[in-house]
């Protein structure tokens, strides 16, 4: 006997209770799917606005200099100075790096990591030791830096401006030249001198010398340790202070697998 036979041969009060019993069992099963897609969606949902959070919080979303393949600032030897654009202490550690650019700077990544004050009201949004040109100099830099073709442009660039320190942030057309001669990209490096893209910049870099508990210009961090201070004379330099001593160091930290600079097979010991 099939069940539509038997279900005939039943009580009707059997038979409606029993269809009572099973309408209800499905409009409970149907509240628990509704509920489950809902928390699903809540889920979702949150999960989206925690990547948008942080990549808000992050920073800002600009394209990588052009000198960076996919995962080479992995690879890179990150080399961090905490300095102040119109400081005489920064221009001579970064006279001293101009040769070291020059020897490896395809292993190096370099980040500037300015030492001043956050400040939502100031025009640029924080409060310089050598005054607001120093803050303009200072975004100068970060922008030059973030547009450069490579990074021998733009320790070029560096140092065209420090040939003038007093008119560093203080004279726009000095910059422009700079970048110029250079050779970097003079309308991108112009826009984001000018607008919110080199303030953001400005901002991260005040914030990863606070971060970093930083205060003295100028230091140097090479592979995320303290390597040296320049500040009225070298000190708290290890490893020595000359040219020769920080190529040896960046070409030891370096673990990438693409072939280090010839240099470094000056340092066999390290390689």
């Amino acid at each position: 006997m099939d069940e539509s036979s038997h279900l005939l041969l039943r009580p009707k009060a059997d038979y409606d209770v029993e269809q009572a019993r099973n309408r209800k069992r499905g409009g409970i099963r149907k509240w628990i799917a509704v509920g489950t897609i809902a928390v699903i969606l809540v889920l979702l949902a949150i999960s989206g606005r925690q990547q948008f959070v942080h990549k808000d919080l992050g920073a800002p979303q600009v394209d990588k200099p052009s000198d960076y393949g996919a995962s080479e600032a992995e690879e890179k030897v990150r080399v961090e100075f905490f300095v102040m654009s119109r400081c005489p202490d920064a221009v001579k550690m970064e006279q001293v790096f101009s040769q070291v650019v020059d020897s490896v700077h395809s292993i190096m990544d370099v980040q500037l990591s300015f030492i001043a004050s956050l400040d939502p009201n100031a025009t640029t949004g924080a409060v310089c030791k050598h005054g607001e040109h120093e803050c303009r100099g200072n975004i100068d830099e970060l922008c030059a830096l973030h547009h450069r073709p490579n990074l021998p442009s733009f320790w070029r660039f560096l140092g065209c401006l420090n040939n003038r320190v007093e008119d560093i942030g203080k004279d726009k057309d000095l910059a422009l030249r700079c970048a110029s001669a250079a050779g970097l990209d003079a309308a991108a490096f112009l826009a984001c001198t000018s607008q919110d893209e080199g303030r953001a910049l400005f901002k991260l870099s005040v914030e990863n010398a606070l971060v970093a508990g930083v205060n003295t210009s100028a230091t140097v961090f090479i592979d995320g340790k303290k390597r040296c201070v320049e500040d009225a004379g070298w000190r708290e330099c290890p490893g020595g202070h000359q040219p020769e001593d920080f190529i040896r160091d960046i070409c030891a930290a370096y673990k990438g697998l693409a072939q280090p600079p010839s240099v470094c097979a000056q340092y066999p010991h390290v390689l």
